[in-house]
């Protein structure tokens, strides 16, 4: 062989991850030879050899099977006769160049195995009757040990039987046998939709064996669609078949060239319906094997037959030439057209369950019903979570948001003398404001969902936990603010005050859980921990020289507690105590001035559950009762501050009541 065999492997770029390529190549060359010999009973026979160990591991077969170690074809074709054998020994042969050949398909079979062995009985232009032996192997020469003698026995024989499979693809090598039938029929699955193909059989080392015939027969005869179409003046076949076997869980689109399959990439890619397994009219699951062939994928196909060589955007400066894109985007078309029977009630169930979660959970999607925003919501995946959904509905939003912006900029780039005539300006303007309001309507529905959302979160930590002990008070504290925390740390967005007070969401400063003496309104000593310290803005004519309004106090204690020791601080004293200290404290002004807090009037509220022990501290403070019989009030005179015991569940049912008419409007359902 005139090539440098070592240097011919070391350069073929064939990943480790397709090792089948070597029998595809074997399996290819057997029925050509079988085509060239005329022979109308072809037959190919696989056997795989394995290793001597055997795995003793549980689990499915993939794992417990030993590892394949050699595999051998044989067939019944014209055999490596000397013309055959002629462009074996050349590199890069055109010998078959009309069938696609690239004459580097043997080289992969040294690329993966460690070496191949021929053993051929073939029949002479002559009439004789000949027998052909040699060994290829990763040399300078290629080819040793070559014998040719008379044959003993008249009947054609090839055997390739490839050899000592390389540890790299060893890895990637499918053990199971139905694995690789159905890989290969994948492969060479052009030669058996035209049923034109040999009988072909895969014999595993045990003595189990199947037939690659059978195996398509039964899993895709009569179940095939042909689509064609013509793109930059090329012509293109889709053959689309149902597919039932089990062992195949996705619909895939493969490119082929040359009767080979080259490229397979997922359908649900590009056809977000095609996800799972469809069903037939007779109740079988299947899923769609979509192939697509024509001469410009024979034409570019690399050599190694793993990849096509498309255009890219920047180079189509030829009109015949087109992007993997392009087709793309054809292909998908025709095999839309062919599962459309099957997708249409798939596509009315998805659109009824997104219907049903944003009407129930999401509303701020709402408008994303509208018939011009269909085709996004259909490139949703059918039968996905509730969570999946949310997020989809959430990207889908944001390209729409993204879209806006760029009309937007749009628009202001029209000179307004020129608008006014404009039907385009004015249709692009009036879809602008549709649109606006349309997003301004979902902001305002996912803020107010989000205020339906902490409700319900309250409303389930005020009852009694799967533990049997109501929920501690700082879980009721984190739903109104964060904890640790000031106001220079938590963003507008994370903060809840709007369920104790709706004003109290504009302050000045708001310290939650921290040490007095940290407290940066304010310079207090101590290490006491008020719930929530809130220092109000002081209104634009204020009588007092102190930069606040107000000061706050907010203490909650855990739900249903009853036990407020004789000995211990009771939630009263312990507010009055807060106060003092913040009273007693000192604060500077930007002017170096010192702050007299004392004169800030103070309001203090404590949210608990009225249990008896509460009401019993309420009374003997000298608390009055609500009308509501739902909280105490009082004004303590000499600490300067209005204090309020609130319950738990006039916090919550005055919260519900005050954003009533913002879920009635919106249609949001409340419990």
């Amino acid at each position: 062989m005139q090539v440098d065999i070592v240097g011919r492997i070391r350069n073929l770029q064939l990943p480790v991850t397709q090792p089948l390529i070597p029998l595809f190549e074997c399996l290819v060359n057997s029925i050509e030879a079988i085509e060239d010999a005329g022979i109308s009973d072809g037959r190919i026979d696989v056997y795989l050899e394995r290793e001597a160990r055997q795995v003793a591991l549980a689990g499915n077969e993939e794992t417990t099977l030993a590892a394949i170690r050699d595999v051998t074809i044989v067939d019944n074709g014209a055999g490596f006769n000397d013309g055959n054998v002629r462009a074996f020994f050349m590199s890069d042969s055109t010998r078959k160049v009309n069938r696609g050949n690239k004459g580097i398909g043997r080289f992969t079979w040294l690329k993966v195995f460690s070496e191949a062995a021929i053993d051929s009985t073939y029949l002479q232009d002559d009439g004789d009757w000949m027998r052909r032996t040699f060994r290829f192997v990763v040399t300078t020469e290629g080819v040793e040990g070559e014998e040719v003698n008379d044959a003993e026995t008249k009947e054609r024989m090839t055997s390739v039987k490839l050899t000592g499979l390389r540890a790299e693809y060893e890895k990637h090598f499918p053990k199971s046998l139905e694995t690789i039938a159905h890989k290969v029929i994948d492969h060479l699955l052009i030669h058996f939709v035209g049923g034109q193909c040999p009988q072909i059989t895969l014999h595993d080392a045990d003595g189990q064996s199947c037939s690659l015939n059978h195996i398509f027969a039964e899993e895709a005869k009569e179940r095939a669609q042909e689509v064609t179409f013509k793109l930059k003046g090329h012509d293109f076949k889709v053959t689309v078949l149902r597919y039932q076997s089990s062992a195949v869980k996705n619909h895939t689109i493969s490119y082929c060239a040359n009767q080979r399959e080259v490229l397979e990439w997922k359908a649900s890619k590009a056809i977000p319906d095609l996800q799972g397994r469809l069903t037939d009219d007779q109740g079988e699951q299947f899923v769609f094997r979509t192939y697509v062939a024509g001469p410009y994928l024979d034409a570019k196909v690399s050599s190694e037959r793993t990849a096509f060589m498309f255009m890219q955007e920047s180079d189509l400066n030829f009109p015949e030439e087109m992007t993997r894109e392009e087709l793309d985007g054809e292909v998908v078309q025709a095999l839309k057209q062919v599962a459309e029977p099957y997708t249409n009630q798939l596509r009315e169930e998805k659109r009824q369950v997104i219907e049903a979660f944003i009407q129930q959970d999401a509303p701020q999607y709402r408008f994303q019903l509208q018939d011009r925003y269909r085709e996004r919501l259909e490139r949703i995946p059918a039968n996905i979570s509730r969570d999946q959904l949310d997020v989809e509905l959430y990207k889908a939003q944001k390209d729409i948001e993204l879209e806006h912006r760029q009309r937007a900029a749009e628009i202001k780039k029209v000179p307004l003398d020129t608008a006014v005539e404009s039907p385009e300006y004015t249709a692009l303007y009036k879809q602008y404001l549709d649109e606006e309001n349309e997003l301004g309507k979902a902001a305002l529905a996912k803020y107010v969902v989000h205020r339906r959302t902490i409700l319900e979160m309250l409303d389930t930590a005020l009852k009694v936990q799967d533990s049997g002990a109501y929920a501690r008070e700082d879980l009721v504290h984190s739903l109104i603010y964060p904890m640790q925390a000031d106001s220079e740390d938590v963003e507008f967005s994370r903060q809840n005050l709007w369920v104790v007070d709706e004003r109290l969401a504009y302050h000045s400063y708001l310290a939650s859980d921290l040490p007095m003496r940290s407290l940066k309104a304010v310079n207090a000593k101590g290490g006491d921990e008020p719930d929530l310290a809130i220092f109000n803005t002081a209104r634009a004519f204020s009588e007092t020289k102190s930069p606040y309004q107000s000061v706050v106090i907010v203490e909650f204690k855990r739900p249903e507690r009853n036990e407020y020791p004789a000995k211990d601080e009771n939630p009263v004293e312990q507010v009055l105590r807060y106060v003092r200290k913040i009273k007693e404290g000192t604060a500077k002004d930007k002017d170096g001035k010192t702050i007299n807090v004392g004169s800030i009037p103070f309001y203090a509220y404590i949210l608990c559950s009225l249990t008896p022990r509460i009401k019993s501290i309420a009374d003997n403070h000298d608390f009055v009762k609500t009308p509501d019989n739902e909280g105490y009030f009082r004004y303590h005179q000499s600490a300067g501050c209005y204090i309020e015991i609130v319950s738990y569940d006039k916090v919550l049912n005055d919260a519900k009541k005050r954003n009533r008419a913002f879920f009635d409007r919106l249609q949001i359902p409340m419990t």
